[in-house]
């Protein structure tokens, strides 16, 4: 017999940021999902777009399409938008997944200091209420809030998010510290980065990927996760141990 595959970890991009896309998620075979956290008014909202303004209840992005925004989305020239109205917030999200599947909590927005603490007291107060510490992974290129959630719950797994090189050098930096998790956006991870970060011992979750060919060089690559739109590709990746027991 040859090798076998070796198992990724497969991520639903997106789906965890409205229910009608999370009951999807939660009855595919897939490992993980992925939502997108905001901090406002003292707690998590769950969604993708951003506020138009901080006073205007209208969520707005120009590629609502792939991150499936619901039923209240109108056109308006290159931009869809909806009323900040029926969105989840974190303690919901927690809540109707339970520990089913993974989630990956990816942190949106700038912040004040303020705000930082905030927001981190307020996520790890929730993950702690629903005993989510091994099962919700918290990301993003806000590193801000992420240094100080690494200080505060050292337990919860951080990952930072990589998709410039200024970024890429901030985590050359991190790696000296024992920093071993990242997700990396597919377009930067070339050879050379493929090699440093393996050299490194570094977990790499990929996004967003719905090209298989592009997915199956990302695994010869030898990144541990694909993150996706489309779930039927995430299927048909090499499972992981948890996801065949």
């Amino acid at each position: 017999m040859g090798p076998q595959p070796r198992s990724i970890v497969r991520i639903a991009h997106a789906y965890g940021n409205n229910n009608a896309s999370l009951r999807q998620a939660l009855h595919a075979d897939i490992d993980m999902i992925e939502a997108d956290m905001w901090y406002r008014g003292g707690n998590l909202h769950i969604h993708h777009e951003h506020r138009l303004r901080w006073w205007l209840p209208l969520l707005v992005d120009r590629r609502m399409s792939t991150h499936r925004p619901g039923r209240f989305a109108i056109r308006v020239g290159n931009y869809f938008i909806r009323p900040a109205i029926g969105t989840m917030n974190l303690d919901g999200l927690l809540g109707a997944v339970n520990g089913q599947k993974r989630l990956l909590l990816d942190v949106k927005g700038q912040y004040e200091p303020n705000d930082i603490e905030g927001y981190v007291q307020t996520l790890v107060g929730k993950i702690r209420e629903h005993n989510a510490e091994s099962w919700a992974v918290v990301c993003g290129q806000t590193y801000s809030v992420l240094h100080r959630l690494r200080e505060v719950a050292p337990d919860i797994e951080v990952r930072y998010s990589i998709e410039r090189p200024y970024q890429w050098k901030r985590f050359e930096k991190l790696m000296e510290q024992g920093v071993r998790h990242i997700c990396m956006w597919y377009g930067f991870l070339d050879d050379a980065t493929a090699r440093v970060l393996e050299e490194a011992g570094v977990n790499v979750y990929c996004w967003t990927i719905d090209d298989p060919r592009v997915a199956s060089d990302l695994i010869q690559r030898g990144v541990d996760g694909i993150t996706s739109n489309d779930l039927a590709l995430l299927v048909g990746l090499p499972r992981t141990e948890a996801s065949t027991s």
